[in-house]
């Protein structure tokens, strides 16, 4: 069993959850249903009613089985050992793709301060990569240290996205809204 020092606490995991669900989709999701207008309330209804029909088969498939591996050790009990192995390499697969992708927006978050980065792909690609190697030397910290960094990056997602949706309630106006439902059709 791992030294109780290097776990992660259940507050970190739980962090990290949350910065991977906030990730880049939640902050640029809002402004980009913006433009399609009210009916983009019921795909974030939707999107909520999916994500948490994942979560609840997960927690089902964890009760059914114990034993540590994950979604891996889920379809190997349910198709054989090579099953382990397809669900291991795919998601690690999507996780190289993710991570390429939530690393490019984040440089692209960081343009309108240091405008180099927009400046080129050369720039571009070198924010790109110094940022996931970046990342990948604080998990050289352990799940201690990035729990942490969970931690403070998580309060970057939520004090914006709250405080703009707090503040924005004052400019809130439904003619606005029902206007621009229409101005699609």
């Amino acid at each position: 069993m791992a030294d109780a020092g290097k776990k992660m606490t259940l507050a970190g995991l739980t962090t990290i959850v949350m910065v991977n669900m906030m990730g880049s989709g939640i902050i640029m999701l809002p402004a980009s249903m913006a433009q399609i207008g009210a009916v983009s309330l019921l795909s974030w209804l939707v999107t909520a009613v999916g994500s948490m029909a994942i979560a609840y088969c997960f927690a089902e498939l964890g009760v059914f089985c114990p034993r540590e591996g994950g979604m891996s050790a889920y379809s190997e009990e349910a198709h054989g050992k090579s099953s382990f192995f397809m669900a291991s390499y795919l998601y690690y697969l999507s996780q190289i793709i993710g991570n390429v992708a939530v690393a490019i927006a984040a440089v692209g978050y960081f343009t309108p301060f240091f405008p180099w980065f927009g400046s080129g792909s050369v720039p571009l690609f070198l924010g790109t990569v110094g940022l996931l190697w970046l990342t990948t030397l604080a998990n050289f910290g352990g799940p201690k240290v990035t729990g942490h960094i969970g931690s403070v990056t998580v309060w970057g997602v939520i004090i914006p996205v709250a405080g703009l949706s707090i503040i924005g309630w004052f400019w809130f106006s439904p003619t606005v809204l029902e206007s621009a439902e229409y101005c699609n059709q």
